[in-house]
């Protein structure tokens, strides 16, 4: 996993690509099993950005080609103007998106690239954050997300962008894979417990232990189908919340996100192969 510090470095190419790929309407509130193919506002004059940069799976790199997409769980202060602008080289793209929104997989030249998360409206002086030289390998696939409140109190992680790599390659068949990400930045839910539980939520085995902030549970090949799932806040093997997740389907990769919001309400965030986003609140 990357993460990224400050800096004020920026090149056009990762966002003038998103503007292309990431049209649509918003789909803040999509629950699993509903389909959404965009979770980003996108629109563009430039006549440049009509190459073709089509989303695809994370199978489907070849070349020296990469890709890359984006999810926003960053808290904002009663999650009130949660949207922030993608700029590039000192202009906004056009690519905008809320809390708990992403983007699809985009396909760019390997490469390094450069972007800035700027408060909807604002201009370059309002960045809040900027991630420089991110380097893209011919045939990487990468997801990145921003994560952690905008304006902590103590104990709570702070704003932060990282990023890991996502592998579709060798998945048993009739498997779903996960990649399961902490990015529940409220400081009581670090670390936590996750149990497999049963319909009644009790814990039946632990799944991860000590499974603190910033922490990826990287390639987990499970059988496709239903699953419940625990968190155990006090590791105690007392369950606090309890999450039923729905027969996703097999052969496929999805992001698995553990999330909080303003009021420290929590839930999972899955960003599912074509770039939508579904939420999962507890039972």
């Amino acid at each position: 996993m990357r993460k990224f510090p400050l800096s004020s470095l920026l090149t056009c190419s990762l966002a003038c690509s998103l503007l292309v790929a990431c049209t649509g309407d918003s789909t803040a509130d999509d629950e699993v099993g509903e389909t959404a193919t965009d979770t980003t506002d996108s629109s563009s004059d430039d006549p440049s950005s009509s190459t073709d940069t089509s989303t695809t799976d994370a199978t489907d790199t070849a070349g020296d080609m990469g890709m890359i997409r984006l999810l926003h769980l960053g808290v904002f202060p009663n999650d009130a103007n949660t949207s922030v602008d993608i700029f590039a080289n000192g202009a906004p793209t056009g690519v905008t998106f809320e809390f708990k929104q992403g983007t699809p997989y985009v396909e760019l030249p390997a490469g390094t690239y450069t972007f800035d998360v700027v408060p909807s409206g604002g201009t370059i002086d309002d960045s809040v954050f900027t991630v420089a030289d991110f380097p893209l390998g011919a045939g990487e696939v990468w997801s990145a997300y921003a994560a952690g409140y905008v304006a902590p109190e103590a104990g709570n992680a702070g704003f932060s962008v990282a990023a890991f790599q996502d592998d579709a390659d060798g998945i048993p068949a009739g498997n779903l894979r996960l990649n399961v990400v902490h990015a529940a930045a409220l400081g009581a839910l670090d670390p936590v417990d996750v149990w497999v539980v049963d319909a009644e939520c009790a814990p039946v085995s632990p799944l991860l232990v000590d499974f603190a902030y910033g922490d990826i549970a990287a390639n987990v090949d499970i059988p496709a189908g239903a699953i419940n799932i625990g968190f155990d806040v006090g590791q105690d093997a007392t369950v606090d919340a309890c999450f039923t997740v729905p027969d996703l389907g097999g052969d496929i990769l999805v992001d698995a996100y553990a999330v909080n919001d303003s009021q420290g309400n929590v839930s999972i965030i899955a960003h599912l192969p074509d770039g939508s986003v579904a939420e999962l609140t507890p039972n």
